[in-house]
């Protein structure tokens, strides 16, 4: 799991679903010791959060009966384009999209007044977004982990495979990630032929994060290298 403050929201998402949870299932869901888990549980109550803990063998924590995060206000049109955003990225080649989608609505929903949860769910029954497919990944986590060395700016290794020369390694600063046409595609210098080059994800297994930093080009827009990439191979 993630840093600390996710792991301190994702105990306020126990404590809302189930109502009472003790520590030794807080720590076993988050993999962390029940002494952590004291340590998040005052976290929670230094914002505000009132929360009661009852001792013995079928004590835990729980939130002060009656007590709801307030709604979250979004407008028609925010509303309209959350509801779009969670229907088109599960077909983004996202791995394990499906829950993660599932857990994000299901957490905003929560908090969401009852009007605007109808028109969420009401556009989730309703509308389809069909994006082209493309090819199977050969990498299920290359997306999640290039997405993150892009942001950070952190080299990594990879392999890069072709028809031509099979499964070749390379070393790349990820300036960033492209969707097009039902495929993702990454962006940046290859140390391997000293140039900027784009890679397909599809073609691309073995991702790791190297340490080394590199710094992005000012103004560097990975679509628009994308474009002029394709158009120089005449794709």
């Amino acid at each position: 799991m993630s840093g600390p403050t996710t792991r301190v929201l994702t105990v306020l998402e126990l404590l809302q679903a189930h109502g009472q949870i003790s520590g030794a299932e807080l720590a076993e869901r988050l993999g962390v010791d029940r002494r952590t888990i004291r340590r998040y549980i005052t976290v929670l109550e230094d914002l505000g959060i009132p929360i009661t803990t009852e001792q013995g063998r079928y004590g835990g924590y729980r939130l002060v009966a009656g007590f709801k995060l307030p709604p979250m206000m979004f407008t028609e049109e925010e509303t309209l384009a959350v509801s779009l955003g969670l229907l088109a990225v599960r077909q983004l080649g996202l791995t394990d999209a499906a829950p993660a989608i599932a857990s994000v609505q299901a957490k905003l929903e929560r908090v969401m007044p009852a009007n605007l949860k109808k028109r969420v769910r009401g556009v989730s029954d309703t509308t389809r977004v069909i994006l082209p497919r493309g090819e199977p990944s050969l990498d299920d986590r290359a997306l999640q982990t290039l997405t993150v060395a892009a942001e950070a700016m952190c080299r990594v290794g990879l392999t890069y495979h072709s028809e031509d020369h099979g499964g070749i390694d390379r070393s790349v600063d990820p300036y960033g990630l492209v969707f097009r046409q039902g495929r993702w595609y990454l962006t940046g210098f290859c140390h391997l032929r000293q140039a900027m080059r784009s890679f397909r994800l599809d073609r691309i297994s073995d991702v790791q994060l190297l340490d080394t930093a590199f710094q992005r080009p000012p103004d560097f827009d990975a679509a628009d290298f994308l474009t002029e990439s394709l158009r120089s191979w005449g794709g």
